[in-house]
């Protein structure tokens, strides 16, 4: 892009769909703009969904009466203005752009060919077989007559050929030839052939030349766009004046919409709107997605980064705005019977308690416009904080039952409070409220669970219920990583294990550190025997040679995003697949390399990555190295365990194989003691069986046996 272009795109938007989307989510104005500009708008038309109109007469409706003009007046229409544009745009032709490269690419072709022809008539072969061969020449097809042509031209004739057939090529391709005029240039070629030529020569040339002649221009869609643009900006606003006493629809007559413009202009078709109050509600709208973006973007940045998430704040917020649109103000009870806190609950699990409270209040501010009461601004936001506590972890369906009890609660402190406040004592009324307020509050519960999980699938938002699916044993990949790598499954679980009780300690998201390690070696289900911990007997390493054995273990990552792909593993589970190695090298082998003499690259011998984006995906990376390297100590004793561990941290840090994820060193530190606490306790030192007392109690012959493998 030319530094004008550059210039001009800074001001405007870019006109390519892909390059504006592009532009949204890498800067952050451009996306807080979208989204005001999207979900301000979009809540605008929810603000204003049944405005009040009165119109006389709509375009395609047939008159029941004639109507004239009571007076005379003038006016620009409109539709006639978008008329007479779109004739002018309509009338402008098509536009097409010169392709230099053509003249260039055909004239080395040309040059290309009688290279091939002149080396075939110096060639000491008869005249038949030079025929032969003309005919039968790669770089083009040439018919019998005209191979004997060439053949028969005498040295004189040839080079008079050569040096003049570049020239005329030139003179036939030189003028503008769109697709459409081809069969017609090709016609003319003869004019432009040297008339004094012989027979031959124009027979050859103009075989020659013909196959040559291509179209130089194409369609250009940009000018031809810019021109019908300047063609419709040309055409100003169209005047229309009615005289008075005119008739401006008769009876019977279909209204069309310049008939509409009349009506609307006398003043006997008025839509009525209150366009102040449709600006200030326009207006509040854009205030409130500006202010919800804002804070989003500041306080929520994983969020805001995530376009699937944020798509379902900005739905979340539209569809609020619209049901409070229709039950507000003109159904007393019905406006009690919604299932607000729902919506908080629901954005709770799916995108985090401060977005949910932000879009909660931003909805909530919104029935505040419209009813202009501070009990139904109370009645939206108060049950759904309650609810959103409930439902913080969302980690069983019992949480939205209680979120459901506590947004029963809340509706109906709610409404008691008001009701006292204003000294209301109408008890078939309050009876009402309260029942709708208990249905409503039930309602959220139920609301929010089904639209959790139906907004997550449709979005591919992970929650709580899909990674403990996961984690079920019984899944189908990880049946089958137990039943065809037995090691690998029992390492997944140890380092599942660590993960998990690193992610607690650091406060990450331990569910997700757990099911990531279960799934984080399935490639290895491809070529079990190709890992030490599946192996039973030899090694198929000892036998390859030292890259290709690193080959066949980085293979694993690929294959396990193949099976992620397959069995539809979420985003934030995949990301464990080539995470859990980052760009590490596979030391073991590339040592071996080394001692071997080799001259390799330590690039050949490092996974493809990328490296773990997430503090889950650091952390079982640091416990697959962990696990894999301690269970290889020949002695096992704390410091050991604790001398391993500090080993594998250091070395992928020194690597910076930590550096796009978010682990601070505090976080490094805490997460090394959880390791050692926990491989301590797994490797702990068992008590020797006293064979003396083995012996007595055993029957006699088959105690030694037991204490040996008792022993063992």
């Amino acid at each position: 892009m030319s530094r004008s272009q550059w210039a001009i795109g800074r001001r405007t938007p870019p006109r390519d769909p892909a390059a504006l989307l592009t532009l949204v989510r890498s800067d952050q104005r451009w996306r807080i703009g979208a989204f005001v500009a999207i979900v301000g708008v979009l809540a605008a038309i929810a603000l204003l969904l049944s405005p009040p109109a009165v119109v006389a007469y709509d375009a395609g409706v047939v008159a029941d009466r004639a109507i004239r003009a009571p007076r005379s007046v003038s006016y620009t229409s409109e539709s006639l203005t978008i008329v007479e544009r779109e004739k002018a745009q309509a009338a402008v032709p098509r536009q097409f752009s010169r392709n230099p490269a053509v003249l260039v690419a055909e004239s080395g072709k040309l040059q290309s060919e009688l290279a091939a022809i002149g080396r075939v008539r110096d060639s000491t072969v008869s005249r038949e077989q030079k025929i032969v061969a003309l005919t039968r020449l790669p770089e083009l097809a040439l018919a019998a007559a005209s191979a004997t042509d060439l053949a028969d031209l005498i040295p004189a004739e040839w080079d008079a050929l050569t040096q003049g057939l570049e020239r005329t090529l030139q003179s036939v391709l030189t003028p503008d030839i769109r697709p459409d005029q081809l069969d017609l240039v090709r016609a003319d070629v003869p004019k432009a052939i040297p008339a004094a030529w012989s027979d031959r020569q124009k027979r050859v040339a103009l075989e020659l030349v013909r196959s040559h002649v291509l179209a130089n221009v194409a369609f250009d869609p940009v000018a031809t766009q810019l021109l019908q643009q300047a063609a419709r900006g040309a055409v100003g606003p169209v005047l229309v004046r009615v005289t008075g006493g005119e008739v401006i629809v008769r009876e019977g007559q279909v209204v069309s919409p310049a008939d509409v413009e009349k009506l609307r202009a006398l003043g006997l078709a008025n839509a009525d709107i209150d366009w102040k109050s449709a600006i200030g509600l326009f207006l509040w709208s854009l205030l409130i997605a500006a202010v919800l973006a804002i804070f989003v973007s500041r306080y929520a940045e994983d969020t805001w980064a995530d376009d699937r998430r944020v798509i379902v704040v900005g739905l979340s917020l539209i569809m609020l705005t619209a049901v409070a649109r229709v039950v507000v103000p003109s159904h007393a009870l019905a406006v009690y019977l919604v299932p607000y806190a729902a919506v908080a609950m629901m954005l709770t699990v799916l995108v985090g308690g401060r977005t949910a409270l932000a879009t909660q209040i931003a909805a909530a501010l919104h029935v505040g416009i419209m009813s202009g009461q501070v009990e139904l601004v109370a009645y939206v936001l108060v049950p759904a904080l309650l609810g959103m506590g409930a439902v913080r972890r969302a980690t069983t369906a019992r949480e939205f039952v209680a979120g459901a009890v506590f947004v029963v609660a809340g509706n109906v402190g709610v409404i008691a409070a008001f009701l006292l406040v204003g000294r209301s004592t109408d008890a078939l009324g309050l009876l009402q409220l309260a029942t709708a307020a208990v249905a409503g509050g039930l309602a959220s519960g139920l609301v929010a669970f089904g639209g959790m999980v139906l907004l997550g699938h449709l979005f591919r938002i992970t929650t709580v219920f899909e990674l403990r699916e996961l984690a079920d044993p019984n899944h189908p990949l990880l049946r089958q990583l137990l039943l065809r790598t037995p090691g690998t499954y029992h390492h997944s679980l140890l380092v599942a294990n660590l993960a998990e009780h690193a992610a607690e300690v650091i406060g990450a998201d331990p569910l997700v550190a757990r099911v990531g390690a279960y799934y984080h070696d399935v490639g290895k289900m491809r070529n079990p025997s190709a890992f030490i911990e599946n192996q039973t007997g030899t090694n198929p390493h000892d036998e390859l040679d030292p890259v290709v054995s690193a080959g066949i273990v980085s293979a694993h990552i690929r294959d396990g995003l193949a099976l992620a792909d397959r069995y539809h593993l979420p985003e934030v589970i995949r990301e464990m697949i080539p995470g859990h190695h980052g760009t590490s090298v596979i030391r073991y082998f590339y040592q071996q390399a080394l001692e071997r003499g080799q001259r390799v690259e330590e690039s050949a011998f490092r996974h493809p990555g990328p490296k773990p984006r997430t503090r889950e995906a650091g952390i079982v990376m640091l416990a697959d190295g962990t696990e894999a390297s301690v269970r290889s100590l020949a002695a096992k004793a704390p410091e050991a365990i604790r001398a391993m561990v500090e080993r594998i941290v250091g070395e992928r840090i020194a690597d910076g194989q930590l550096d796009d994820c978010d682990l601070t060193l505090r976080d490094v530190h805490r997460i090394k003691d959880a390791f050692c606490e926990l491989l301590a306790g797994v490797y702990h030192e068992r008590i020797p069986y006293p064979e003396d007392r083995i012996t007595q109690l055993a029957p006699p012959g088959a105690a030694p046996d037991r204490a040996d493998q008792l022993s063992r």
